[in-house]
């Protein structure tokens, strides 16, 4: 089974930043954002978090987020909690839309989310922190269980999961395959994050049936490089 790679760019104050387990004192500065996205031509998609946005809860970062799209396919994200802010960024030339702290304030917004014609580009993130759902930045925890948020969002015809074990987020521990079984249920495809820190990381989240990954630190710290990650996609 392919496993698609996504190199994370996370973005604050318009500088590219790795933060552990999504705390924004930990900030480290890693690249200039579009230098970054030139660099990781090879994957088929990046992955930018507006990371302002997640902690402000409203979009910050759409101008680079525009800019991002022009030179490579995004997935994008960070304090979407509108269709206005789904739209911004679908207007931004972005290929999937993440959403998460708006579906937990709001259930009627996956309903909504379902009964849009490009739903198959809409990606619902399940940020995991201890055993529930977090949402604002990971400041906040619902009572919702990550298995629940999966079943809800098949139901609605929605299928992308994203999926953070946000106590292993930014740490090369490797990843909660604990976790990521929690939302494997039938019709969903999960992405993996948070933790991964060597190649079989990899491979154990491909045999964790996952269908993608988002890496970010390992990248930066060289503890492999992106052709190295997309061998092991391949089936190396």
């Amino acid at each position: 089974m392919y496993l698609a790679i996504y190199p994370a760019i996370d973005l604050l104050e318009g500088r590219a930043v790795r933060l552990v387990k999504g705390k924004r004192e930990t900030a480290e500065t890693v690249g200039v954002p579009l230098a970054l996205v030139d660099e990781f031509h090879a994957a088929p998609m990046v992955h930018v978090v507006d990371l302002d946005g997640a902690f402000a809860g409203g979009p910050r970062q759409t101008d680079l987020i525009r800019q991002i799209a022009k030179r490579h396919k995004v997935q994008a994200g960070g304090g979407v909690r509108s269709m206005a802010d789904v739209d911004a960024l679908f207007d931004c030339g972005v290929s999937r839309v993440v959403v998460g702290t708006k579906v937990l304030q709001d259930p009627s917004f996956l309903d909504a989310l379902g009964a849009r014609a490009d739903r198959a580009q809409v990606v619902i993130a399940a940020d995991v922190k201890d055993g529930f759902v977090a949402g604002s930045g990971w400041e906040s925890t619902s009572a919702v269980t990550p298995r629940a948020l999966a079943l809800r969002l098949v139901e609605r015809g929605l299928t992308h999961v994203l999926c953070t074990a946000v106590h292993r987020d930014g740490t090369l521990e490797g990843p909660d395959v604990d976790v990521l079984a929690q939302v494997r249920v039938p019709g969903a495809a999960v992405i993996a994050s948070g933790g991964i820190g060597a190649l079989d990381d990899l491979r154990a989240v491909k045999a964790a049936g996952c269908t993608g990954v988002v890496v970010g630190k390992a990248l930066y710290a060289g503890r492999f490089t992106l052709a190295q990650a997309l061998a092991v996609a391949d089936g190396g």
